[in-house]
């Protein structure tokens, strides 16, 4: 059975920060003590969103009133799983059950080697 790398996008709300790099930085170590020591071997990190006007990548957080919201990346390796939708099922249930309330989208999935 082939092993996957599955990404998925989550959108994370911080309250009362102050700046965007703040707003990453919290968003990721939150989301990563839910994960710990559980699911270590999922990356976190903050998505890419592309300007629709200028085509720009940008980080993906939007500050307003102290509240940011903050688009996440997880990946997850899932081993022999019996396909691309089994991968997807298997990775969606293992970081829904720990990050509930944030919704997940899948963003890609790749059969590894």
């Amino acid at each position: 059975m082939p092993d996957y790398l599955v990404v998925l996008q989550g959108a994370w709300i911080v309250r009362n920060v102050k700046t965007v790099k703040d707003a990453m930085n919290i968003a990721v170590a939150e989301a990563g003590k839910r994960l710990h020591p559980d699911l270590d071997f999922v990356e976190i990190d903050v998505g890419v969103t592309q300007c629709p006007k200028c085509g720009e990548n940008l980080k993906s957080v939007f500050l307003v009133a102290n509240t940011a919201l903050v688009g996440l990346i997880f990946e997850m390796k899932v081993f022999n799983a019996q396909s691309r939708e089994h991968a997807i099922r298997i990775a969606k249930a293992e970081l829904g059950k720990r990050l509930q309330r944030v919704p997940l989208e899948v963003v890609d999935v790749v059969e590894l080697e």
